[in-house]
């Protein structure tokens, strides 16, 4: 948890922040069992260092998150089950994880939770099962089309999307890269449908996936 802490706060420079960050992680410990999960699977430090990572890239300070409505499309879920293996592209450098199969940590909707405890709105929609999470969130089939269509026009301050496509579920009812692409292109629409003006795409695969 030391290590994690230290590896983070490097990100940011106000003192503020650092606390903020320690205490999110103290919290992600507390309601989450994060400890027993990095022992369990270190690969999870490496997802909360990426995600940490966007969020340095995207905002100046942890407080300007304060009450911000941010949607993760394709959050993660208490249900989701480990791929042969992963790709993690963190602040510290480019990783593959690998883990045996069945249910993994590595899913879980940890940047939601980071969001919560740092005072943001977060919005999680995924497939899987979220129903114990404090944060809003909606189970959805992002597969189908015009699956984010209930939200209002302009109503998130910022968006990501970036667990869908490496998602075993996924991959599997949509095995075809021409379908995956039909996905990609609806989730761009609505992401552009969805952002305030002058709101904050912090990352989106499904655009780097149509470029």
């Amino acid at each position: 948890m030391e290590q994690l802490i230290a590896r983070l706060v490097p990100l940011w420079k106000d003192p503020q922040d650092y606390l903020a960050i320690a205490m999110t992680i103290q919290a992600l410990d507390t309601h989450y069992d994060l400890y027993k999960k990095l022992v369990r699977e270190p690969g999870v430090a490496e997802i909360i260092e990426q995600m940490a990572g966007r969020l340095a890239q995207n905002f100046n300070r942890l407080s300007d998150l304060n009450g911000k409505r941010i949607l993760d499309i394709a959050c993660g879920s208490n249900t989701s089950k480990m791929p042969g293996s992963i790709y993690v592209n963190t602040p510290f450098g480019e990783i593959t994880l690998g883990s045996r199969r069945g249910y993994t940590s590595l899913f879980e909707p940890w940047f939601c939770r980071m969001l919560f405890h740092l005072g943001a709105n977060p919005v999680g929609v995924d497939f899987g099962d979220l129903e114990q999470e404090v944060f809003e969130h909606h189970q959805v089939d992002l597969g189908k089309p015009r699956a984010l269509s209930f939200f209002t026009r302009h109503s998130f301050y910022a968006i990501q999307d970036s667990r869908l496509f490496g998602s075993p579920e996924f991959t599997a009812q949509f095995p075809e890269q021409s379908d995956r692409l039909k996905v990609a292109q609806e989730i761009v629409r609505q992401e552009k449908r969805l952002l305030k003006k002058g709101g904050i795409i912090i990352h989106s695969d499904a655009m780097e996936l149509i470029k």
